[in-house]
């Protein structure tokens, strides 16, 4: 199987990939292999990424960047299977975690995937398309042009006409509405001033030092929530549903974005409602939102005290030391007096315990 995958890759004009059958056995052999191997998953999702393209597919595999993402890796690779159909039942039934613990089923999913493109690829070459199309995509700007033009009742736009008329007209219409409408209804900018050059960089240096901080943050909590759906499948009990948990949190997980989208533009259309703050827990705020549940759940308790100032200091952890009465120390029963020198030196070491010296009382015995 090793020389047919290496055969494949060649094929297939895949550059990155390893040139013997030792180095294909270093991605898929030990505990660092497979899954926890980066350069094993950076060919895994180059074969899906070329499957995605040929057969219209929506699930991709994502290259991993260390071992500890080898969990999501699993669930993509899951996912993306069961989507393309495949007829092997140790890559998608069981376990996820288990699917590619051997080296065997870590080659069966390279052959898998490798034959399965270069049939796409035979397929796509046998049946090309009956007429040249052309695709062209909207740009952001064109898109966000369009949803103007629509809202403000624009018809669609001759085809010769030039940018300058369009923004011409465009700006004669928003200024007609203005006039009609509400002063509220835009409001005022929040920044009216003008910049520098020096002072358009420090501003742009400010934008790129909160885009990098915001976007670990992101990055920081999407991970916790990868972490915390892992730790949901370790009990028994979900692994029997786990491929209805993986599907079901894959299909939000994706739409969640590392990538922050504030842009200086954004500065730009700041309207002067932005810098008032209300606090949440505002008594006009919270008389909107609170719930009726609350009372429900907490309930009115006593009031059990634990206030540092109404606390009454403890006892002290041991008496207070006070002189012997003159009539101690008598001994009684067999002894005689024997029993009061005995009884003296009980007193004595009573001192000492209370740490107090005694060579005062020696001296007035």
């Amino acid at each position: 199987m090793e020389n047919d995958i290496l055969d494949s890759l060649e094929d297939l004009g895949y550059v990155d990939g390893p040139e013997d059958e030792a180095g294909l056995r270093a991605l898929v052999d030990g505990s660092e292999g497979g899954a926890r191997c980066p350069a094993y998953t950076q060919l895994v999702s180059w074969a899906a990424g070329e499957l995605k393209a040929q057969a219209n597919m929506e699930d991709m595999i994502n290259p991993t960047t260390s071992a500890e993402d080898h969990s999501s890796f699993l669930m993509e690779v899951s996912s993306f299977l069961k989507e393309l159909g495949c007829p092997h039942s140790v890559l998608t039934e069981g376990a996820v975690s288990q699917r590619l613990a051997t080296p065997e089923t870590r080659l069966l999913l390279l052959d898998f995937l490798l034959a399965e493109l270069m049939s796409a690829r035979m397929i796509s070459l046998s049946t090309p398309d009956q007429g040249l199309t052309v695709q062209m995509r909207e740009s952001d700007q064109a898109g966000d042009l369009k949803s103007m033009l629509i809202a403000l009742g624009f018809p669609k736009p001759p085809a010769n006409i030039t940018p300058q008329q369009l923004f011409n007209k465009v700006d004669q219409k928003v200024n007609d509405v203005k006039s009609k409408a509400h002063s509220s209804l835009i409001g005022k900018p929040l920044f009216m001033g003008q910049l520098s050059d020096k002072q358009w960089k420090m501003l742009e240096q400010m934008q790129r030092e909160m885009h990098a901080e915001y976007l670990m943050r992101r990055q920081m909590l999407i991970k916790r929530l990868d972490v915390t759906i892992q730790s949901f499948q370790w009990s028994d009990k979900a692994k029997q549903r786990e491929d209805e948990l993986t599907k079901a949190f894959r299909t939000r997980r994706d739409q969640m974005k590392e990538e922050p989208e504030v842009n200086i533009g954004d500065i730009l259309a700041a309207r002067e409602d932005l810098a008032v703050l209300e606090k949440t827990s505002n008594a006009s705020v919270r008389k909107a939102t609170k719930s009726a549940l609350n009372k429900i759940i907490i309930g009115r308790v006593p009031d059990r005290g634990g206030r540092t100032n109404e606390l009454e200091p403890p006892p002290p952890e041991m008496p207070s030391w006070t002189q012997r009465s003159g009539g101690g120390g008598q001994g009684g029963g067999r002894g005689g007096g024997g029993g009061g020198g005995g009884g003296g030196g009980g007193g004595e070491a009573s001192q000492k315990v209370m740490g107090v010296p005694c060579s005062s009382h020696r001296s007035s015995a």
